[in-house]
């Protein structure tokens, strides 16, 4: 197996090991002794890839996050107006978010103890989501669908939407304990009041 291939599990065994711990202890009482174990490695191979358990839980967050918004961006492919395309988007993004669970609630406190972690992930998902808006709106704009903006508004209604997602996502998911708004926000998304 090649060097390369080999770091790559090891790594992506420890990220599991420590979905798991972080899901069982959360963040504060979590480990890299509880994170070893659970790898089945020892502590020297966890320092390897990862200098604490904070990164470990930032790559864990951002992987998990990658994939809600990876699945999002998918369930727009079938569909042909931009509006449709936005709406699914969101309302894909919003539940699947609610689907991590217990990583879901440990993700919660540490947005609410540390608002830099927000940043964080932002900075790592933001122009990728931007990218994709402005695509989604752009042909939106170019086929006569969209009228509410021209070319020269096309940033500042990517911004926008981006803004709305977020303010969404952290209303519903770190202010709000009740899951039920998710579906009921994801629903109005989807089909309107």
């Amino acid at each position: 197996m090649p060097e390369v291939a080999k770091d790559d599990v090891v790594r992506d065994a420890i990220l599991q090991a420590a979905e798991r711990v972080f899901q069982k202890w959360g963040l504060n009482k979590t480990t890299m002794e509880d994170i070893a174990r659970e790898a089945k490695k020892g502590k020297s191979t966890l320092y390897y890839y990862f200098e604490s358990k904070e990164e470990i839980f930032d790559t864990v967050a951002i992987t998990s996050l990658g994939k809600v918004i990876t699945k999002a961006m998918a369930a727009t492919q079938d569909l042909g107006s931009a509006k449709e395309k936005i709406k699914k988007y969101i309302a894909t993004l919003l539940i699947d978010l609610k689907s991590y669970g217990s990583l879901y609630s440990i993700v919660r406190n540490e947005i609410k103890r540390n608002h830099s972690f927000i940043e964080r992930i932002r900075d790592q998902f933001d122009p990728r989501e931007e990218e994709f808006i402005r695509g989604i709106l752009r042909s939106g704009l170019r086929s006569g669908e969209l009228t509410f903006f021209d070319e020269n508004g096309l940033s500042a209604a990517v911004k926008a939407i981006i803004g709305i997602t977020h303010a969404l996502e952290i209303y519903l998911l770190v202010e709000n304990d009740d899951l039920a708004q998710i579906d009921i926000a994801a629903k109005m998304i989807t089909e309107g009041l």
